[in-house]
Formats: C-alpha cells, sequence, structure tokens
C-alpha cells in the first residue's frame, strides 16, 4: 500500500515515465527470451529526434529494474537504452565479464554522456567485451 502512495504522490509526468519504464522493462525481459539479440540491439538502440531531459528517465529505470522480478543487469540496460533512444539520447551499452570462484560471470551497464548510469555497481572489476551504441536514424519512420 506504501508503494501505490509513493507512486500517486510523485508528479504526473514522472508516473507516466515510470509506468513506460516498466512495462519496456518486462517486454526486455520476455524478448531476451524469444527475439535475436541483434533485433533486440537495433529495437532498444534506435535513437529519435524527440528530446526529453534524461534524468527522469534513468531514474525511473532505476525504479522500475528495483521491483520486476528477475530483471537482469541486461534487461535494464537495454531497457534504459530503448527510452534513452526514443528520447533523442544517444548511450552505449556495455557487456563483460569477469572470473570469480565458480567461473566467469558477465555484467552489462549503460553509459550516458560518458557516466554509467546502470549497472554501475562493480563494473571497473569486468573486461569489456562488446559495446552496443544507440545509432541516430533521423529521418527515419518509426
Amino acid at each position: 500500500m506504501k508503494r501505490l502512495a509513493a507512486f500517486c504522490a510523485l508528479p504526473r509526468g514522472d508516473r507516466r515515465v515510470l509506468v513506460k519504464a516498466v512495462a519496456t522493462l518486462v517486454l526486455v525481459r520476455c524478448a531476451l527470451h524469444v527475439v535475436s539479440i541483434d533485433r533486440l540491439r537495433a529495437w532498444a538502440g534506435d535513437v529519435r529526434k524527440r528530446s526529453r531531459p534524461a534524468d527522469r528517465i534513468i531514474w525511473s529505470v532505476r525504479a522500475a529494474a528495483r521491483r520486476v522480478p528477475g530483471a537482469t543487469c541486461l534487461c535494464s540496460a537495454l531497457t534504459l537504452q530503448r527510452l534513452l533512444s526514443s528520447a533523442g539520447h544517444p548511450s552505449q551499452v556495455q557487456i563483460g565479464v569477469a572470473r570469480d570462484a565458480t567461473g566467469f560471470i558477465a555484467h552489462a551497464w549503460l553509459v550516458h554522456d560518458g557516466v554509467v548510469v546502470i549497472g554501475e555497481e562493480e563494473h571497473e572489476r569486468y573486461a569489456r567485451l562488446t559495446a552496443w551504441d544507440a545509432r541516430e536514424t533521423f529521418g527515419t519512420p518509426g
């Protein structure tokens, strides 16, 4: 009940962006099981011309990721890239690996304006394997 009250107390714009973040996060989580990663990357990184401030989008994905069961770092990074891209903000999903006692572990994080904004916890310990840039497709219908 406290979460519902906190949600209702948010400004209307924040409620809207939070609902969009939760819906996109759930969509990405499901899509990772049925859609090729190349197709998902293209969808997530399609930068549009519109412009909305990035800070509330970042906040909304962080908040959604804490509440959606099974939201992995990759789900969160792709969700944030999609929402930032659709608001006109380029970004880069980075994926790295590290070794632990059981073998290799992987981690994904997102960089926006040169700053890691999601997945920032311990990302320095991972050796970067690949990075996916959001790309500008201005003028492309979508």
